[in-house]
Order: structure tokens, then C-alpha cells, then sequence
């Protein structure tokens, strides 16, 4: 059976995705980014005092707040109705919703104001729980007959917050009790950052999109062998990538695992870019596609790093620059779609609060008769310069124009984020309005 088969067809084995506490959650957390966002620009030109933990916790509410609400709360879905399994029990969901929320609200407290106490026990409940939710994917996975249980999509999910599990671990060694490694302080947090970016956002994403890229276009995935192909070069390529730097053997170790993860993602690109052009080439997957050039972002800049050859700018300032690259043109833009495709139509957590009927596939929720808008074709080149303009900012802070390009790109972003997320919310309120009683 296709990928596009297995999204677009009722099933009688495939139970309805349910909106979980985890979407409205998101929507939250990407709203509160955006206020943080809005602060961190004025403080650009100095409108509002200079608060420390701001930068930190913009992006992180949007990624582990935001992009890891939504990746929580549709993993364990997407991985039952894959494999034909029931879904995880609302109170399963509840337990993990309450568990990360409680450590992320805990962390940021510890993190922001200097609290390594709050710090410690916020990171090991977000731990505990994502290592809750590897082992509920497992045990799917083992309670699964045929070939569905060895899917790429699976693969990719199950790497993915097994990764995120490195990833957490070495905050402790970023923040609240510092490690002596070979890498240093630098390397550590470089393992970090791909261990939650490459590693848990890229990689669940990737699976995700290579399933939901087709749906949104109307056709089959172009290529199931460059699809595999693709798994097993990012499986080997991340974790020289999560390893190599705190290990201080950047040339010998993670270089080989750029080159591999970056080949991976290039067969994944070019697997997408020809589906996308077979399809309908709707607005939305032009938007996720347009997104996936931001990923490797960073790795443009890598050799100049590892290899130190000149770049003219400092490399904290390549590395600031990199990461909002990634940050605002992958990650952000992602989580916006992946919620203006489906939040809208996700039934309420209380059965029969929001009509469906004769809207929506209940194993597919997007909608039958169209698929979601995404972004106009200028707001999306908007939005990819102001993504340019933030990361050059950053690569050129002791010049007077990165003000300005900071300024200008981070207005022209708030206005389109703020504005996306109005729409997402508006959808889903319209579609409330619209029910008849009949459809309740």
C-alpha cells in the first residue's frame, strides 16, 4: 500500500485522530513566542529594558514548547493509525501532557531565573516523559504484525525522540552542572542543538512530511527507495553529529556524520521536490517545501568551523545566525502549517463539541473538498528575506545596518506569525459557528 494510500483511505482498522491538550497547547506556546519575539525586537532598539533569558526562551517556546506540543501529541496517533493500532488512551495522553507541561514550566522557571533545583527537576520530568513516549512507540511496534512495523516513517519517529533523549541529558551539562569534556562548553551545547533540531525536530518532521507532502498534493510519494535510502543515511549521520562535538573531533568525527546526514536530506529534498511537481502544487506544500532549504542552513557554515577557515565573523555570531535560521525558517513555518492543516478539523476533546460530519476523512481530517490554504506566494518570499535579514543581523553585530536588519526582518516575521496564528484559530472557531445541530 502507497503512503499516499495509507493517508487518504478510510479504514476500518484506523481510528479518527482526536484533538489532545496537546494542540491547544501549542497554539499557546507559539502565541507566547510570538510576545517573546515581539519583546526580543524591541529590545533590538532598546524600547524595553535588556532581559537576559529572552532569547533563550523565544526559541525554545516555540520549539519545545510550541513544535514539541504538536509532535507529542500526534506521534503516538500517527503511529498507531500507521500501524493499525489502537490509539493511546486519553489518560495515557493526559499523564504525558500534565508530565511535560509541569517539567517545561518548571525548567523555564530554573533556567530563567537561576534556579538549578527547578532546573534539574524540570529536565528529568521532560526526560522521563519522552522516555514514556519512546517506549509506548516500541511497544506499538512490537504489538504489530507485517511490514507496516518496519515502515521509514516508523523508523524515523522512533529515532527522533530517542535522539531528543541525548539532547535533554546534555542541558545538564549547559546549564546546571557543568561537564569537562574534550569539546568544552561550545561542543556541548553544538551536540545539543543537533540533537533537538537534526535530530528530534528534523527527524520527525521528515517522517511526517514524507506522508503528509503527498496528501497535500494529491499524488503518490515520487520514489519509496530514495525514501529509504534517505532513513538509513540520516540514521548514521546523526549521531556522529550529536557525538562528535562534546568529543572535541570535529574533523574526524562529526564531518563524516554532515556528510551523511546532509546526503540523507538531499535524496529526502529532492524525493519531495518531485512529488510537489507531479501534484496539485497547493499553497501549504509549497510553504513546507520552501522550508526544508532552512534545515542545513547551519551546515553551510560548518566547514569554515571545523576546519577553521576564514569567515571574517566571529563563529558565536555564525552559530547565533545559523540557529534562528533554522529556527524561524524550518522550524516555525513547519509548526504553522502542520497546524493550519489539521487543527482546524481535529474533533474537541469532548466527543461531539464540533461537527465533522460530511467535512472531514475521520482517518485524514483534511478536509474533503480542499485542502488548507497556506501562505501567498509574496507573503512566503517575505517571510524568507526577513528570515535572511534576522540571520545576517547576527552575523554582523558590530556593524551599524544589523540594527536595522534586525529590526526590519523581526517586524516583517511578527506580522506574518501573528497573523497566521489568528487564521489557524479563526478556522477552527468558523467551522464551531458553522455546525448545525444535525452534525453535533
Amino acid at each position: 500500500m502507497s503512503t499516499n494510500e495509507i493517508l487518504s483511505s478510510p479504514s476500518d482498522a484506523a481510528e479518527p485522530l482526536r484533538f489532545t491538550p496537546f494542540h491547544a497547547a501549542g497554539v499557546l506556546f507559539i502565541g507566547v513566542g510570538l510576545v517573546f519575539a515581539v519583546y526580543r525586537g524591541l529590545m533590538e532598539f532598546d524600547l524595553v529594558p535588556i532581559v537576559g533569558w529572552m532569547t533563550w526562551s523565544h526559541i525554545h517556546y516555540v520549539t519545545i514548547g510550541g513544535f514539541t506540543q504538536v509532535l507529542f501529541g500526534m506521534l503516538p496517533q500517527l503511529t498507531a493509525r500507521k500501524l493499525r493500532r489502537p490509539l493511546p488512551s486519553r489518560r495515557t495522553l493526559r499523564s504525558i501532557f500534565l508530565a511535560l507541561n509541569g517539567g517545561f514550566l518548571v525548567l523555564w522557571y530554573g533556567r530563567a531565573y537561576g534556579r538549578t533545583l527547578a532546573f534539574d527537576v524540570g529536565l528529568a520530568l521532560i526526560w522521563f516523559t519522552t522516555l514514556a513516549v519512546f517506549l509506548l512507540l516500541v511497544a506499538m511496534v512490537m504489538k504489530s504484525d507485517g511490514e507496516q512495523a518496519w515502515d521509514t516513517t516508523i523508523g524515523l519517529y522512533l529515532l527522533s525522540v530517542f535522539v531528543f533523549l541525548f539532547g535533554i541529558l546534555y542541558a545538564i551539562g549547559l546549564f546546571s552542572h557543568p561537564w569537562q569534556v574534550p569539546g568544552g562548553w561550545h561542543g556541548l551545547r553544538e551536540a545539543h542543538v543537533h540533537a533537538n533540531a537534526w535530530g528530534f525536530l528534523g527527524l520527525a518532521a521528515i517522517g511526517t512530511l514524507y506522508n503528509l507532502l503527498p496528501r497535500l498534493t494529491q499524488t503518490d510519494l515520487y520514489s519509496d527507495r530514495l525514501k529509504n535510502a534517505s532513513f538509513w543515511l540520516l540514521a548514521a549521520g546523526i549521531f556522529p553529529l550529536i557525538i562528535g562535538p562534546w568529543l572535541g573531533m570535529g574533523r574526524l568525527v562529526t564531518m563524516p556524520g554532515l556528510v551523511l546526514y546532509g546526503t540523507g536530506f538531499v535524496l529526502y529534498f529532492y524525493n519531495l521536490a518531485r512529488t510537489y511537481q507531479s501534484g496539485t502544487r497547493s499553497s501549504i506544500a509549497r510553504t513546507l517545501l520552501t522550508a526544508q532549504i532552512w534545515i542545513l542552513g547551519p551546515a553551510v557554515f560548518a566547514p569554515f568551523l571545523l576546519f577553521g577557515l576564514p569567515l571574517g565573523i566571529r563563529s558565536t555570531w555564525v552559530e547565533q545566525g545559523a540557529l534562528h535560521f533554522f529556527f524561524l525558517g524550518w522550524a516555525l513555518p513547519i509548526a504553522l502549517a502542520g497546524l493550519r492543516a489539521y487543527f482546524r478539523n481535529l474533533p474537541c476533546m469532548i466527543d461531539g463539541a464540533l461537527g465533522l460530519k460530511d467535512r472531514a476523512n475521520p482517518t485524514d481530517l483534511l478536509p474533503v473538498d480542499e485542502i488548507p490554504a497556506g501562505i501567498s506566494l509574496w507573503t512566503l518570499v517575505a517571510w524568507n528575506v526577513a528570515v535572511l535579514a534576522v540571520g545576517l543581523g547576527f552575523f554582523f553585530q558590530d556593524q551599524t545596518f544589523a540594527t536595522y536588519l534586525h529590526g526590519l526582518g523581526w517586524l516583517l516575521l511578527i506580522g506574518i506569525w501573528a497573523v497566521q496564528l489568528a487564521k489557524i484559530v479563526a478556522g477552527r472557531r468558523r467551522l464551531r459557528l458553522e455546525s448545525s445541530p444535525s452534525d453535533q
